[in-house]
């Protein structure tokens, strides 16, 4: 059997050539697509389209459940964060930790299909409570409010490699006021 230290250095080395084969095949050709530059234009322009059309569409599919939503953050923040890191971290974690008998199996998979739904959603509540931080008005959220918070979450999930990172952390916040509201109905 071989030694912890010999099977980690061996994952090291491992993970040492990944990375480098993925730096090998990255083109350096100035203005075109391995262009670095280019590749955060090109990110910042999809990060903006998903997150605009996703905010966009929560403001325009549910106005009442979407301005309650970005009601509940702006007056508990840190309850919305809190229900997020649950909802979006701890539970699929749990999830597939439950994947692993069969019959956890039955079970793991519909709920982080469901958290994927939930995640599209709060996602959209994300983008209309960032806009409407910033342009809303009346306290009412609308489509406007959409478009301009994925304008505004566009801008990190164009940095590269810590964007998306960044990003889904951020989303956290209406995917845990969507879990919770999720949570209240059931449990009534």
């Amino acid at each position: 059997m071989p030694s912890k230290q010999a099977i980690s250095s061996l994952g090291s080395l491992l993970a040492v050539l990944g990375l480098s084969g993925v730096a090998t095949a990255q083109s350096t050709a100035p203005g075109g697509v391995g262009d670095p530059a280019f590749n955060v234009v090109i990110r910042f322009g999809v990060g903006f389209v998903i997150l605009a059309v996703l905010g966009a569409a929560a403001a325009a599919i549910g106005p009442t459940y979407t301005t309650n939503a970005v009601r509940e953050i702006q007056n508990d923040l840190g309850g919305a964060i809190g229900w997020g890191v649950l909802v979006g971290i701890l539970l699929p974690i749990g999830l597939v930790l439950l994947a692993l008998t069969v019959i956890g199996a039955l079970i793991s998979i519909p709920g982080l299909l469901l958290i994927g739904v939930l995640g599209i959603i709060g996602t959209g509540i994300t983008a209309a409570w960032v806009g409407n931080s910033v342009v809303g008005d009346d306290g009412t959220v609308s489509a406007t409010d959409g478009i301009a918070g994925g304008l505004l979450l566009a801008v990190p999930f164009a940095i590269p490699v810590v964007g998306g990172l960044l990003l889904n952390l951020i989303t956290l916040v209406g995917l845990g006021v969507v879990g919770q509201d999720l949570y209240e109905s059931w449990s009534d």
